[in-house]
Order: C-alpha cells, then structure tokens, then sequence
C-alpha cells in the first residue's frame, strides 16, 4: 500500500510615507528635456559670487544630491569655497542591470567627507522583494571619489540609508516578521554591526552608541544586542529622525491633518517644539546640525535647542551641511519618460534649482555627469553573487558524475542542492508552528530567498490554506504534534543538522536502496519530505504541487507542517464523507483522530464503482487486532520511554497518540535535565483510559474479522491472526465508538498563541564567516557565489564576509551498472551543512578504494594561473570532518603533483591548515577523495574552502617536489 501523506507588508510606516508624498517637490530648474537646444544651460556654479555670504571662500559647507538615468546614479557634489562648482563625486551601476534609469537616495555622514547611498534599478519599485530587498548600497568618498560597495542588497524605502552625527550610517531591510540594521562604519568602508529586531521599524539612524528608529507609535533605541527600549510613545508613527548635537533626537509626528516637530534625549525625556500643516514642515541635519524647514517654520518652531536652526525654504529642500544652500530641485528631464534609456556612456545633463537662506537670492546649475569608471561604482557589487567567476558545481547541471544533485532522480525535489537546503527546526519552533497552524494562523511571513532558497516571498498557509473541517471543528495541536515525532522525531533536516543549522531534507526512501549505500533504484524511491514526510506531490512527474510550493516543502519546516496538517484534514474530510466517525465525531478530542491517522499513514480504499461486495475502507496494516502487534502491549509510552527503542511494536494511531500524551524528550540547555519536547495533551482520568480495545475494529460482519478464531493463512509470511481473509483486506470502513469522550478523552493544550513571535535558536556550529587569511589570499570556496547563506531569514555572514570566491570545486561520483543503468551510489552518503568557512561545506565518510561506487573525489580549482611560491591552505570545519587520512595531490600548474596528508580532526574549531608552500607554475589544483586505506564508512571527509596564499619567494619550509610523489613529500 503506498503511502498517503502528502504530505502583508506591515502598515506601521504607511503615514510615514502619507507625509512624505505630500511634500511635493519644486521643478523650477529641472530639466525638462535635456535635449531641447532652445533651452539655454545654467552654469554649474554660482557665478555671482556676491549673492553667496562673506567669508565663503574659507567655509566649509556641502551640498551633495544625486540623479539617475541608465548609465547609473550619479552623487553630485559642490563646496562653497569653490563657489559651490558641482562635480560627479561618482557614478553607481551594476554590469549587466538592463534599466532606463536607476533610482535611489544619499544621506552625508557627520564630517561631510562621504555619502552613503542606496541606489537600485527603477524596476525594483514595480515589485514588493524588489522594493524591500533589492537596492545596493555603498559609500562613496566625496574628495576623492573612491565606492566602497557594501555587500548586501537593502530597502528602497524612503528613510535608507539614515546617518547620525558621527560617521556610521543605518541600513534597513525587513526579515522574516522582523526588521535587519545594518551599521555601516562609513570611514572604514564596511558592515559592522547586524541585528535583527522584532516589528517594523522604519527611519533608523545611529543615535549615540545606539540605533534610534520608529517602531509603531514608539520612538524606540535598539542596544547592540539588539534589545530595544522605548525612548518616546507618539499618538502615531514617528519618522524622519535627525540626531543632534547635544544627545537629541529630532523626529516628527502626524497628527491628524497636522505635523509635530519633536524632540527626545537619550534619557528619554520628550517635549514638542511646535506644529504645522502635515507637508509644511521637515527635519533635515548632518554632524548635529538640525534644520527645520518651511515657509513658515520660523513661527511654527520658536523655540530652538542648540546646534538647530529654522530656515525658510520649501519644506522639500535638501540642505547643505550646515544650512548655506537648499536644493529645491534636481532632475535631468527623462525620469518619467517612460523607458527613454541613454546611450551606455552619455549622462544628459541634470538641472539643479537652489535658494540661499536668510536671502532671497536663487541660483540655477546645469551639471554634466560624469561617467565613472570601474574603482568609481560601476564595478560589480559583492551583494551580487553572480556572473563574475566561473562556477563548476552547479546545482542542476544535467550531468550526474560530476553534479551533487540528482538529475536523474525521481523525487521532485534533489538532494545536495546548496540553494535547497533545509532548515532544521528547534522543538519550539515545531509546536510554535503547530500551534499556529492549526488554528490557520501561520502567517509568517518568509522573504525572498528565505534560508538561501531562490523562493520568492510567500507565507506558510499561504501556500498551503488550511482546510475547513467537515462538521465543523478543528484538528488538535497535539494529534499534529504527535504525527511530526512519528513522521520524523520533530526534524526537517537530515539528523546531522543541528537546530538552527541547514542541510539536506529528512528522507526515507529518496534512493529507493532499502538501506543500502551501494543501491540506487529510482522506482522504488519514496519521495517523503521533511518534519511531516510530506510524500503524495512529492515524485518529480507528481504536478499535485507547483514547483514552489515543493520547494517549500522541503526547505521550510513551516510550510511542510501547513502541508502536512491539510493532508490530515483532506483525510478527516474524506472519511466524514463515507460516515467514519469515531465516539460521535467531536474533532476536540484526541482519540476519535484515529481513524483519520490510520488513513494519513496508510491510505484509505474508496469503495469499488464497479463491484459493491469488493472491501473498501481502512487497510489491515493498522489495525490493532493484527497481529504484527503484541497483544499484551501497554498504551505506546505509557510504560516509560524504553517503549521508543521498539515502536514497531504499535500501530501508527497508536504511536501518534502516545507521542501526543507523552511527548519526546529533550535536554534543557539551561539545566541539562531532561524535559518534554512539547506540551501534551490534557486527560480526565489518564491517556490509557481512552484508548481503544486491540479489538475495536474487529467485526467479523464489517471486515471479516474474528478474534475468536486465530488463522494462518498457508505460504504467506503473515502471524496468526483474525483476519479471516487470504488477501487480507480486512478492511474498516464503519463508524466506532469506545468510550465516553466527555468523561476519557483528551484535548489539546496550546502553548503559543496566533501573533506569537517564530521562536529563535542559535546553531550549535555557527559559520567562519570572515577571512583570516592575508588580503591576497586566492581562496575557492566550496559553493559558488551564488549561494547566499541564510539561516532562514538572517544573513549570519552580513556585513562581516571579507572574500569572494575565486575559483571552483568539482566533484567525480562513483558510479555503478545497476537494472540497465548507470547510477551513483556515492551520492547516498554525500551531505552538505550549513556550517564551516561561509556558512557550507559537503562530507562523505572514507572508504577503501576497491568500494568505487563509494568513492567521492572534489578538485579545487582557482580562476586564474599562478606564477611563483604560494602556501596552500585548507579550510576544516568544526564538526563532522574527523578522518585521520585525508591525502590532499597538489597539481603545481605543470603537471607536477604532489600529496599532503593530514586529519582533518579539529578539536571542535573552524580552522585554517596548511598543506605546504610549494612553486607554481601554471593553473594549480588540489583535489581530495573519499577512498583511504582504512576506510571503513565511519570516519567523515569534508571539502570546505581552499585557499592559495602568495608569498614573496620561497619560504624556510619549502616543499620541493619529488619524482615519486607521497605523502612525505611535503612539510
């Protein structure tokens, strides 16, 4: 019998956004078309020097401003020393983006030196991901034009980036049901904070040695660990906030049709400054300084702390750093052109309309700008992970001696696919989403690209709606508890996975080998996914599924569990249909689930259409009569967890309801006790009371069975049992009732209630994520660049990856004959974790050569020759990699090979280790293979990063290569 399972953006900020739609901006000098040659240019600096104030010539205010069209976003500078010339500071693209015009926002660090700027083509807007977690950010040196680009894609939203009064910046970007900071030390050029906090918080700036960022109706501060504290509770969501000088933060407030001007220190104490027409005022600074303008800020703010000032220009302008100039217009003429997109190398001219406060002086400027070129924004963002360096192990590739996936297989989804990785659930991640799930409240929303994934944005019971039971009711927290730690003891992952690390899906028969690691029979492959074996849907020809939501499935415990909990109800609704109802049909009570695992496990016959005296109904399998089970046994559990070590011993409802009475078992991390995994179920008199008589569902007058008369049926392996059939299709298919629901059965008892947070876990093995090498190291990872390592939502590695990949890792598969075909059963026990250098490494364990279908060989390879002496290094994870034996053959770029082994045991560390300094001459390559002479399948081999260290000319140690290489060989 085949198996039968199957297995918003937040509103918070929307007046916000209201406010900064109604500040219209001024197009009095903007280009309306840079090409009409009626229109005379300005010039692209103030050539009435006596409109500027005295003693301009030494003062240190800047503007700076951007504009964008298809060559990329242009960062426009000018000093009022220079008479406030502008000049392109840079110009910011990414190869191969085809756009019309790219898009995006600047804010001026504290010393007025560098901006920082989120910029993204204009596309990115048309799509919800694109819009929250599509636009590249960078500083951009404003003296010498140097772009550092930053190695994560952010917001568009109109507060990113926010800079505070020193040289560190914030960007945003949501993650998961939670916002990510990303501080950026803007003189250093990098990332150096990341925090995830819970809620949506919008207008985040470095405040102190804090974040400041609107969160609801809160003005909140985020510490470094993340914890947030209110400093201020408005009647609305604050937004633009503006540190000052003297630990203030300026912030303003909707209020009906009105705006408030703010103020709040650090200690929390709040006062209002004053208050205009919602659009009339804003708050702009740089260094400390805050600007409040407006027409008429002057009178709507008349009280001022120190380091603000009031100036009386539109409420839009961008001003300069300290308040000398205000832009009240900037554009080219072609932003809303509609798909007008400039030559590759000519930038149309910008219009740029300004006012100089305190008089009533305007100027215009045309500026030409400048295009960069590769160290100045158009090189390639190391937030893309693309296209720059050739990538051999290629997910999907179409040949299977060398792909770690499996194009041949048959399940719908492959194993060993970097990009496919499953994220291994905590025990209180699994009821949280249990408990949530059935109550259809498993809303969580998971990002693009959610654990590394390709997956666009998408919400567990989004893809999978839970479904209406039929008469009502719903399916109990623990009965759903109780399948996942029959299904697979609570794990989404391969049980090599930690909580809170990722590797491949929990599977019982994708191979279809019986146990066996020398056996591949792809038509005997049982295609069950994850924490709930979702397996109907699952065969790669199986369209029950689309794509994504198979996908799902396998990477995401959530969306595996919403699978899993319609696949039950599908099963409650079906037998409702044909009247199988247990002691009445309450879905509250555990107990009267049972016929509906029975079905979930095993199937249910419908009735034939043809043939009205043929069995239907529940299969033999599971019924309790049967006697594959002891007669004497005990309720599963009920005697002690020993009952675990032989669940055969039960049947599937069985097994399931003592899991929901009694639990699994885990260590308390705190204690080291040993606890309940989940919460159980609540009984009256005790789980045992309630559970059915081993005879319940054995009627000789409904499934031809009778307890009374032991039958053996000739040449069949089948026990002695009731079942008066030779076929024994013993088959249930009529309404049961044992007992008294309201006096023994049980109920759920819920732990998380709908709205709880996902609960967090930290991996055990958290990843090396940056580099100790030497800057010049020429390291090759063992994924491409493509994988992003994601622990569901988080980045582990943001901001703190120092590295690119340089190169590829290419694996050879033993392979073997078997049924006609050429197949590999090498892959059987080849894994990949998320963990080791980068958050990836694949392992194997050892074997003797002459098991070559168990042989698996990795060939480092860099993207590029080398010419003179280089130290090899060898990235070693810090579990999981423990042989003694692992011979690394060094190609030296001319054919010269030499070999190096080592134990890759670590003692518990993620560390580097050498394989010797040697010359080369040529393309190197190493490679490592599984087959040793003491492979005996235990000890594990892993392939982490390489890494080719150049050095000045031969070292003390040099290794000199011999005419027969060995191991003594080399250092």
């Amino acid at each position: 019998m085949p198996k039968s399972r199957r297995g918003r953006i937040a509103a918070a900020g929307a007046m916000s956004v209201l406010s900064l739609a109604l500040i219209a901006p001024l197009a009095s000098a903007a280009l309306t078309d840079s090409a009409d040659p009626t229109t005379a240019p300005a010039a692209d600096r103030v050539t009435d020097t006596s409109q500027l104030p005295s003693g301009w010539q030494k003062s240190g205010d800047r503007i700076v401003t951007y504009d964008g069209d298809g060559t990329g976003l242009h960062v426009l500078v000018a000093d009022a020393a220079d008479a406030y010339q502008w000049h392109t500071a840079a110009t910011l693209s990414e190869p191969g983006v085809d756009t019309d015009q790219w898009i995006g926002q600047t804010c001026v660090t504290g010393s007025g030196d560098r901006a920082v700027v989120v910029y993204a083509p204009r596309q990115a807007v048309n799509d919800q991901q694109g819009f929250q977690q599509g636009a590249f950010a960078a500083v951009v040196d404003l003296a010498t034009g140097r772009v550092t680009k930053l190695p994560e894609l952010v917001s568009l939203a109109y507060f990113n980036p926010g800079c505070g009064a020193g040289e560190q910046a914030v960007l945003t970007r949501p993650q998961g049901a939670g916002t990510q900071l990303l501080t950026v030390d803007a003189e250093k050029g990098e990332l150096v904070r990341q925090q995830t906090v819970a809620g949506q918080l919008t207008s985040a700036v470095p405040f102190g040695n804090e974040i400041a960022a609107a969160l609801g109706d809160s003005v909140v501060s985020v510490d470094a660990k993340g914890a947030t504290s209110t400093l201020a509770r408005t009647a609305s969501t604050p937004f633009r906030l503006v540190p000052d000088a003297h630990s203030g933060l300026a912030y303003q407030v909707p209020a009906g049709k009105k705006v408030q001007v703010r103020r709040v220190t650090s200690a929390g104490s709040d006062r209002l400054l004053g208050s205009g027409a919602l659009g009339a005022l804003a708050v702009h600074g740089n260094g400390g300084r805050v600007f409040v303008t407006g027409a008429d800020a002057g009178d709507a703010v008349k009280t001022l702390p120190k380091s603000w000032r009031t100036l009386d220009v539109p409420a839009s302008a961008e001003v300069s750093t300290t308040g000398g100039l205000a832009l009240t217009s900037v554009g080219n003429g072609t932003e809303a052109a509609g798909g007008r997109k400039a030559a590759a190398d000519i930038a149309p001219s910008v219009g740029i309309g300004a006012v100089l406060p305190g008089s009533d002086s305007t100027v215009d400027f045309t500026v030409k700008p400048k295009i960069s070129q590769k160290s100045q924004g158009a090189e390639q963002s190391p937030a893309l992970s693309d296209g720059v360096h050739t990538d051999s192990v290629t997910p999907g590739d179409d040949d299977p001696s060398t792909s770690t996936t499996d194009p041949d297989r048959a399940c719908a989804v492959t194993r060993n696919d970097p990009k496919l990785q499953s994220l291994q659930p905590s025990t209180a991640q699994a009821e949280w989403a249990t408990d949530l799930a059935v109550r259809g409240k498993l809303d969580v929303r998971r990002r693009s690209g959610w654990n590394g994934s390709e997956l666009p944005s998408y919400t567990p019971q989004g893809l999978f709606p839970s479904t209406p039971l039929k008469g009502g009711g719903r399916v109990p927290a623990q009965i759903m508890l109780g399948v996942l730690s029959q299904e697979s003891n609570l794990l989404q992952a391969s049980s090599r996975a930690a909580a809170g690390e990722s590797g491949n899906f929990i599977q019982g028969g994708y191979y279809g080998n019986a146990g066996s690691v020398h056996t591949v029979n792809w038509a005997a492959a049982d295609c069950g996914y994850g924490i709930a074996q979702v397996t109907s849907g699952m065969a790669k020809a199986d369209t029950t599924y689309t794509a994504e939501q198979q996908q799902a499935i396998t990477v995401d415990y959530a969306a595996n569990i919403a699978a899993g909990l319609q696949i039950l109800q599908d099963k409650w609704n079906q037998l409702y249909d044909k009247g199988l109802l247990v002691n009445g049909g309450d879905p509250k009570y555990l107990e009267n689930w049972w016929l509906a695992l029975w079905a979930y496990n095993s199937g249910f016959n419908l009735p034939s259409s043809t043939d009205a005296t043929a069995p239907w109904g529940l299969g033999w399998f599971n019924n309790p009569a049967n006697g594959l089970y002891p007669a004497d046994r005990t309720m599963f559990l009920s005697s002690g967890y020993d009952d675990a070590r032989n669940p055969n011993l039960w049947t599937y409802p069985e097994r399931v309801l003592g899991w929901a009475a009694y639990s699994q078992q885990k260590t308390d991390p705190a204690t080291g006790a040993t606890v309940r995994a989940f919460t159980v179920g609540d009984w009256p008199a005790g789980a045992p009371a309630a559970e059915p008589a081993h005879d319940t569902f054995c009627k000789p007058t409904v499934n031809d069975c009778d307890i009374t008369k032991p039958r053996k049926v000739e040449g069949s392996s089948q026990p002695e049992g009731p079942c008066q059939r030779d076929d024994f299709k013993c088959w249930w298919n009529q309404p049961v009732s044992w007992t008294d629901c309201t006096a023994t059965c049980g109920t759920e008892v819920l732990k998380y209630q709908a709205g709880d947070p996902e609960p967090k876990v930290a991996a055990p093995h958290p990843a090396a994520c940056t580099s100790t090498l030497p800057a010049g190291a020429l390291i090759v990872d063992d994924v491409p660049n493509t994988v992003k390592f994601r622990v569901g939502a988080v980045g582990p590695c943001a901001g703190r990856r120092n590295w690119t990949s340089r190169g590829t890792l290419r694996f050879t598969f033993g392979s073997a004959q078997q049924n006609g075909a050429t197949v590999f059963p090498s892959k059987i026990d080849f894994h990949q974790l998320g963990a080791g250098f980068g958050g990836h490494f694949w392992l194997t364990h050892t074997r003797v050569p002459s098991f070559t279908d168990s042989v698996v060989t990795g060939t480092w390879t860099p993207d590029r020759k080398l010419g003179g002496w280089a130290e090899v290094m060898v990235h070693l994870p810090d579990h999981e990699a423990n042989t003694p034996s692992a011979t690394y053959r060094i190609d030296l770029g001319d054919g010269t090979v030499v070999q190096k082994t080592i134990s890759q045991g670590t003692g518990g560390k993620n560390i580097w280790v050498s394989l010797g300094s040697y010359e080369f001459n040529g393309t190197p390559s190493v490679s490592l293979s599984s087959a040793t002479t003491d492979g005996t399948g235990d000890a594990s081999i892993a392939w982490d990063a390489l890494a080719f260290v150049p050095l000045k000319g031969a070292p003390a140690d040099a290794t000199t290569p011999s005419a027969s290489p060995s191991p003594s060989a080399s250092k």
